[in-house]
């Protein structure tokens, strides 16, 4: 196996784990739009079917449609040339030609099938083009994807210890927030919302919570890329593609270069994303114990009293009733408001725990930031070794 090999694996491996930016030199020609590619000649191909529009009927769609991909094959064909590739050769980089090809390209179908205007059609295509070209450049670059598949990962394995911390925290949460759930304005001001307050109301809360645990990960990132020796590294690469070509102890000491910013704000992100789902989490166990507490509890009377509503309807309030064992209970869109407020509350309450509480920081995120440790560790040897 070459040294190249063994180096694609490792980069692979990063981009599987939401840390592409750990890759040495990584570029857009060669490391972003090249992932990109399969993502984007899907959007040309399915672009191309615009050739069947109101403007040809029978055959003659038929024709227009083979005179797209005629002109789709030619045009690949030209920027193949012209990059100094064969004819029908995969691109090994991708550039401002590829680019152009893909922005520009659709326009041709377009143009064959519109029966309108040409050029407000052609304009559409190009922008939607740009704007998918923009987010996919965003999500691939920062492997957005593999990264939420990675957190959610961690928060199945943990969903017990959530549940733990839930049964824990609600005997503290219940302090403050049983006198909330109880208290008649609380109802009023529920009552009184409408979803776009209501909305702005959660994404306040959100942004505190996301401040709270920015500053938590940020602390966190300088000390998780230091090692002291080649043992501590060993034991983390293990099932990882450099477990076979890690430096022995007696060579000297870790040296990987400091995380340039992009890499930092990698980790930053990956562990950002992975503690707002524990957050997130811990928000919806709370909310759902509130909803289930509020129909055993709460009754239509009281309702009215607190909301001072005179009837409850399903047009205005989404009021459902509910009956069970005989008993008549009632789920209105005031219970859930209120529910989901003390919920976001609560996954306020454990983000500012999970920054000043050592027994919560080492419970609920010690795994995930072993895991991003070990990414380090494949780093070192990577940097030493491959690089």
């Amino acid at each position: 196996m070459t040294d190249m090999t063994e180096r694609d694996r490792c980069e692979r491996w990063f981009v599987r784990r939401g840390l592409p930016h750990l890759i040495d030199d990584y570029t857009a020609t060669d490391d972003i739009f090249t992932r990109m590619a399969p993502f984007l000649a899907g959007v040309v191909f399915l672009e191309f079917f615009l050739a069947f529009g109101d403007r040809w009927t029978g055959w003659s769609q038929t024709v227009a449609f083979l005179g797209g991909i005629a002109a789709l094959v030619s045009g690949v064909v030209l920027v193949n040339r012209i990059r100094g590739r064969h004819s029908f050769q995969l691109p090994d980089d991708i550039g401002v030609w590829e680019l152009a090809l893909y922005v520009l390209l659709p326009i041709v179908p377009t143009v064959i099938g519109s029966q309108g205007s040409a050029v407000g059609n052609a304009v559409s295509v190009v922008a939607f083009n740009l704007v998918l070209l923009a987010v996919g450049y965003v999500v691939t670059s920062w492997a957005l994807i593999p990264m939420m598949r990675w957190s959610f990962g961690q928060v199945r394995r943990q969903v017990t210890d959530v549940a733990n911390l839930a049964m824990k925290s609600l005997p503290t949460l219940l302090i403050f927030s049983a006198f909330i759930f109880i208290n008649a304005e609380m109802w009023q001001v529920a009552n009184d919302f409408t979803l776009l307050l209501f909305g702005m109301v959660m994404l306040l809360l959100a942004g505190i919570g996301g401040i709270f645990i920015f500053v938590s990960v940020r602390r966190l990132t300088v000390d998780l890329a230091r090692f002291s020796a080649w043992g501590d590294v060993r034991t983390r690469c293990t099932n990882t593609p450099v477990e076979e070509i890690i430096p022995a102890d007696d060579e000297p000491a870790p040296d990987s270069p400091p995380l340039v910013r992009r890499a930092e704000w990698n980790v930053n992100l990956l562990l950002f994303v992975a503690q707002g789902n524990q957050v997130l989490l811990v928000s919806l166990v709370i909310t759902a114990f509130y909803v289930v507490f509020g129909l055993l509890t709460v009754r239509e009377e009281t309702l009215l009293q607190w909301t001072t509503v005179g009837e409850l309807t399903y047009e205005r309030d989404w009021a459902v009733d509910i009956a069970i064992f005989g008993t008549d209970l009632i789920f209105t869109r005031q219970l859930l408001l209120v529910a989901l407020f003390i919920g976001m509350f609560s996954g306020l309450n454990f983000a500012v725990q999970v920054i000043t509480d050592d027994t919560y920081r080492e419970e609920f995120i010690a795994d995930m930031t072993a895991e991003v440790r070990d990414a380090l560790a494949v780093r070192a040897v990577y940097h030493r070794r491959l690089v």
